[in-house]
């Protein structure tokens, strides 16, 4: 069984980088490096204390992505279009996160230019 410090401390990074990337920031980079991290920690917890944590993160950001969430949001946002890039966000990092490293890719996260 995964910890659930781990899972949750992983998906709330990925949370607040979805978050990020709504008010323009190119985030990038903060992803492919806490993609990696969460890779190779989830590995040492296999090791250590058995289970799957990588499939329990990703596991809690497809769910996630599901809330409707409206507190990062700014006042005068199209609140139903913020929902759906920021559902597109988290599905993306999990959907990366269960890839190989190689076949990960590499593509902007940026959604406000």
């Amino acid at each position: 069984m995964a910890e659930e410090g781990f899972v949750s401390m992983y998906a709330r990074d990925f949370v607040t980088l979805a978050a990020r990337a709504e008010s323009g920031v190119e985030v990038e980079p903060q992803v492919e490096k806490r993609i990696g991290e969460a890779r190779s920690h989830a590995q040492l917890m296999d090791d250590r204390k058995g289970g799957d944590h990588l499939p329990a993160v990703v596991e809690r950001l497809r769910h996630e992505s599901a809330r409707d969430d409206i507190r990062t949001f700014r006042p005068g946002d199209d609140i139903k279009a913020a929902l759906k890039r920021r559902r597109e966000f988290l599905l993306d990092v999990a959907d990366r996160l269960m890839k190989s490293p190689a076949a990960a890719g590499r593509a902007s996260m940026a959604v406000r230019g």
